[in-house]
């Protein structure tokens, strides 16, 4: 299915993390006052109420700036709610650093039909790049609670990968390593340039490297019967308008009172000043319990589609249709433009577009 299809709802829950994640592309955010550094529950219940209005959907995500399990009496209260409202139609999402223990893990396993861990592959490679904020090693934690999820009926678990300029020719070690654990599901990206420094030298691999390792593990996984996912090839299954539910848009409510469409706006104009405000369409009103949504943003956001980037900065694509520009919130911070592009993911795009099938089989799972 086009990414565009996951339609849903993602509660951003803390700006706390216990990790310190060498290439976190999140903004720096401790300088935020407590009350901005957890969200409000009754945003939360007001902006769900909103969704499931509007929305035929009842998938609902949480996720974080920070690490979403750390706040997890409030994902559980946001849980009773959709529940109560949507029964058993609701689907939840959740995508967390794997790093609690096994209550939670219970908790999990019993209500969270999706799961995305993040790890980045080995202990070698993994605890490198995510040790916890004291420098501790996350690998035994983590894969303990792989093994624990990949085991688990009823329950889609899956990993996101980030691979570094230094990891991006082991792909095929990494997926040997999932491959053991019996992970069925496993998305991989290049490291994203940070929100607070959009040119930072993160941004140093090289595409045509990233793709060719890339197509080589797809195929080793399609054989093994394993779904190796990108983001660029999100839409490779059929022609598409959106590249995802943030060009639709789709709500993502921040911890300081503001809707987002993207992972990548996380907090308001206040907290973030810079070209993501334009991924900002909507505030919430405490005193009236009320969203007060922009809907200028709401058409400037949706107005970044196929046929327009097509009579503009994607003018000649042969795959607009099965791109639809990209990520969206990727190109705003990268460029500053929402009718912009990512050239790395240009030459990924064609690269792969070229030499695998598309508009056939609807892919089996989408990261996020």
């Amino acid at each position: 299915m086009a990414h565009v299809r996951k339609q849903m709802i993602t509660f951003f829950l803390t700006t706390r993390c216990d990790l310190r994640c060498a290439y976190c592309y999140t903004y720096k955010s401790e300088g935020l006052s407590k009350e901005n550094q957890t969200l409000d529950f009754h945003f939360a219940r007001r902006g769900l109420d909103d969704f499931f209005r509007d929305n035929a959907s009842r998938h609902i995500r949480f996720y974080g700036i920070g690490e979403p399990t750390l706040e997890f009496e409030l994902m559980q209260r946001i849980y009773e709610y959709a529940h109560s409202k949507a029964g058993d139609a609701l689907k939840v999402e959740l995508q967390t650093n794997g790093l609690f223990a096994e209550d939670k893990a219970e908790w999990i396993a019993r209500h969270v039909n999706t799961l995305w861990i993040s790890c980045d592959g080995p202990p070698v490679i993994h605890d490198l790049m995510r040790p916890t904020a004291s420098g501790r090693p996350t690998s035994p934690t983590v894969e303990k609670n792989l093994r624990t999820f990949s085991k688990q009926a009823g329950i889609q678990a899956g990993v996101r990968v980030t691979l570094t300029p230094a990891t991006i020719s082991r792909q095929i070690e990494i997926l040997e390593y999932f491959a053991e654990i019996g992970i069925g599901f496993i998305n991989v990206l290049p490291v994203f340039a940070p929100i607070d420094s959009p040119n930072s030298s993160s941004l140093q691999w090289d595409p045509t490297e990233f793709a060719s390792r890339f197509l080589e593990t797809h195929l080793e996984a399609k054989r093994r019967g394993i779904w190796y996912n990108t983001m660029c090839i999100a839409n490779f299954d059929e022609p598409t308008r959106h590249a995802c539910r943030a060009c639709t848009p789709c709500p993502h409510l921040t911890t300081d009172g503001y809707v987002s469409c993207c992972d990548f706006a996380q907090l308001g104009p206040e907290n973030c000043p810079g070209p993501l405000a334009q991924l900002i369409y909507g505030r919430y009103d405490s005193e009236r319990d009320l969203i007060l949504y922009d809907e200028d943003k709401v058409a400037r956001i949706r107005s970044r589609c196929s046929e327009n980037l097509q009579a503009s900065t994607c003018a000649g694509c042969r795959h607009i249709m099965n791109c639809a520009g990209g990520c969206l919130g990727q190109v705003v911070n990268e460029t500053g433009d929402l009718m912009g592009r990512c050239e790395r993911n240009c030459i990924i795009v064609n690269y792969l577009a070229d030499r695998m099938d598309r508009n056939g089989s609807l892919h089996p799972a989408f990261h996020s």
